[in-house]
């Protein structure tokens, strides 16, 4: 009598996680599932939502919809998903600079990236990039940071927004070097580039999406990117890791995220369909065309990206006496 009671009684256990696992699922019947982006249509984050919707509707067996809460450097959507359902129907599209380096730099920032999120996945990845107007009569960074020291007036770096990793990026390579740089934050990637390309700024950091084609036509020099290893799109320009900065390994992201709340299965669920959509070669290429690369991870792995961020950046931000108030 012993072995079918026993065969019983795993039968049973064996339902009832099948069961658990089900009520875990993404609730498909409810209706669509809503990817989440905090800036606005037509910029590189709703790109890779609408690239992604798709492909993620079908996994999911239900439909995608974009919805764009602008505002507030992407605040105003992270604080919208914080505080939705956790059931895997509302996403989270955010970037580093929403779940980094928002919280160390703005006392406005009602949410905690660690503790009122879970992490689906890593999307992507992309470069920072250091470059000057074709006319400064620098080679690589020494240079750049040499003028830099001697003239005060070459000083200045443009960034595409005030507490952007990139103005960390050359607040920290100033203190290494002990060269005084001074940051100029714009409004966005664009005026920047076009103040690089025509000379009235010294010298800028951005993400080089704006900056290859300008690069690749000789209107203004890329001296280094950052990461461990080189840019495919520029292959000729050396890592800050290569020229002897070892401060700049990690690249910027994006990633998705639910409410913390969110079941683990659920949580499984998501990861393994966006892992499916970015091994899509036409995602891929899409994502390439936005100067990223797909890079997908565990969860695990992207909440312990947002761990080292945060360790890696908060004391440069100290040390920079920033705030955004």
């Amino acid at each position: 009598m012993r072995p079918p009671a026993l065969l019983r009684f795993l039968l049973v256990c064996t339902s009832l996680a099948f069961a658990c696992a089900a009520g875990a699922q993404v609730p498909t019947q409810r209706g669509a599932l809503r990817l989440i982006v905090g800036y606005p249509a037509g910029g590189s984050a709703d790109v890779q939502a609408r690239t992604l919707a798709d492909k993620l509707a079908a996994e999911l067996g239900t439909a995608v919809v974009v919805e764009n809460r602008t505002g507030a450097g992407g605040q105003i959507a992270a604080d919208y998903v914080r505080a939705a359902p956790a059931d895997g129907l509302t996403v989270l599209l955010a970037n580093m600079h929403m779940m980094v380096m928002l919280p160390l730099t703005s006392k406005s920032v009602h949410y905690d990236p660690v503790k009122d999120f879970q992490a689906v996945g890593r999307i992507a990845t992309f470069y920072e990039g250091i470059a000057v107007p074709a006319a400064l009569p620098v080679r690589d960074v020494r240079e750049w940071l040499a003028l830099a020291r001697s003239d005060k007036s070459r000083a200045s770096y443009g960034v595409p927004a005030a507490g952007s990793v990139s103005q960390f990026m050359g607040f920290r390579l100033g203190s290494d070097a002990k060269v005084e740089l001074t940051a100029v934050p714009y409004r966005g990637a664009a005026p920047l580039v076009q103040d690089l390309v025509g000379n009235q700024v010294a010298s800028g950091i951005t993400p080089i999406a704006d900056l290859v084609p300008y690069q690749q036509s000789g209107k203004l020099k890329v001296l280094a990117v950052n990461g461990d290893r080189r840019a495919s799109l520029l292959p000729d320009v050396p890592t800050l890791k290569e020229l002897g900065q070892p401060h700049f390994d990690n690249l910027e992201w994006t990633g998705l995220f639910v409410p913390a709340a969110t079941p683990a299965a659920t949580v499984q669920q998501l990861n393994i369909a966006l892992g499916k959509a970015l091994a899509l070669p036409e995602v891929q290429d899409r994502l390439a065309r936005l100067s990223s690369d797909a890079n997908p991870s565990t969860p695990q792995a992207l909440s312990a990206l947002i761990a080292d961020d945060l360790k890696r950046w908060g004391p440069v931000v100290k040390a920079s006496g920033f705030s955004s108030e």
